[in-house]
């Protein structure tokens, strides 16, 4: 059984709020789902919305500046996800 999700069509109320928030912050087109919704990433915090606000403040704060380009930031990002056995 897998973590229970709630998509974005599904989404009401504060959750349905922080979606569209996050889905009007600046990404790269490879990050926005083809389906419209939010991306997976953010649909993975789904059961505590006011939660996801302050994950994706603090991620976009310590990953938002410096010399390194985006990609190279993820692949930072997914490689400290691997050692510390988080599914990225």
């Amino acid at each position: 059984m897998g973590l229970a999700i709630i998509g974005y069509d599904a989404s009401r109320g504060q959750l349905r709020d922080t979606y569209d928030k996050m889905r009007e912050r600046p990404l790269p087109p490879v990050y926005r789902p083809s389906h419209g919704g939010a991306p997976g990433i953010i649909t993975a915090h789904s059961l505590d919305p006011a939660l996801i606000p302050r994950v994706f403040t603090t991620s976009s704060t310590l990953n938002g500046a410096g010399p390194l380009s985006w990609p190279e930031r993820e692949l930072i990002n997914a490689t400290t996800s691997r050692l510390n056995q988080c599914f990225y």
